[in-house]
């Protein structure tokens, strides 16, 4: 096994900012598979509420 060291120097130099640690952006098709999801989801509920209305009972 090996091990890397750098100098303090070198990990944490001063004067570059370091952006804030946090979730990257979502990419282009990750957005996209979201949006799919989200419109079939929607599409599901309208059929349960048409499927639920002729029986004349409320969705919710």
């Amino acid at each position: 096994m090996s091990a890397v060291t750098f100098p303090k120097t070198l990990a944490d130099p001063k004067g570059v900012s370091v952006k804030a640690a946090g979730t990257p952006a979502k990419g282009f098709f990750a957005r996209v598979l979201d949006a799919i999801i989200a419109a079939r989801s929607a599409q599901a509920e309208r059929e349960i509420a048409r499927y639920l209305n002729g029986f004349e009972r409320d969705p919710r």
